[in-house]
């Protein structure tokens, strides 16, 4: 049976979509680092009660990572449903890295320890090379095998 070029194409219009946002992502984690001064008297270290108050780029750096992950699930999705192996390997470890900064940038406002944002910062590169891989080879005839219908 043939396979739709038409979740091809929404597969990788989302992994487009996603490299656009981690670009996005990308800027606003580097304004929040030049800019951004945590005060040195938070309670337990927390800056989230902090960060919700007084800084619009660390909120919009928090809402762009939380759309990143959703939209990292269409991607798997849309790639599982094209049947492309090399299109859900992307999207999987796309949304794994994408999954792993998110929870070091939550991490880091409840600490700033310096490993969460390194980890944040490498799962950001890991993310970017999967999701242009998957681009990439997204246009190759890898497919995943069909069932064979129960009679």
């Amino acid at each position: 049976m043939k396979h739709s070029s038409g979740w091809i194409s929404a597969f990788r219009i989302t992994f487009l979509v996603t490299l656009a946002l981690l670009i996005i992502q990308y800027v606003l984690g580097m304004i929040a680092n030049l800019e951004v001064q945590f005060p040195s008297d938070l309670p337990g270290g927390n800056a989230w009660a902090w960060a919700f108050q007084n800084s619009l780029v660390i909120q919009l750096h928090i809402y762009v990572g939380t759309l990143l992950v959703i939209v990292a699930v269409a991607a798997v999705i849309l790639s599982l449903a094209a049947r492309h192996v090399a299109g859900t390997v992307a999207a999987v470890a796309g949304l794994v890295l994408i999954v792993l900064a998110w929870l070091n940038g939550a991490q880091f406002l409840a600490n700033q320890q310096d490993s969460a944002s390194l980890t944040m910062a490498l799962a950001f590169i890991g993310a970017c090379a999967a999701y242009f891989l998957g681009y990439v080879f997204s246009g190759s005839g890898i497919w995943l095998p069909r069932r064979a219908a129960s009679h």
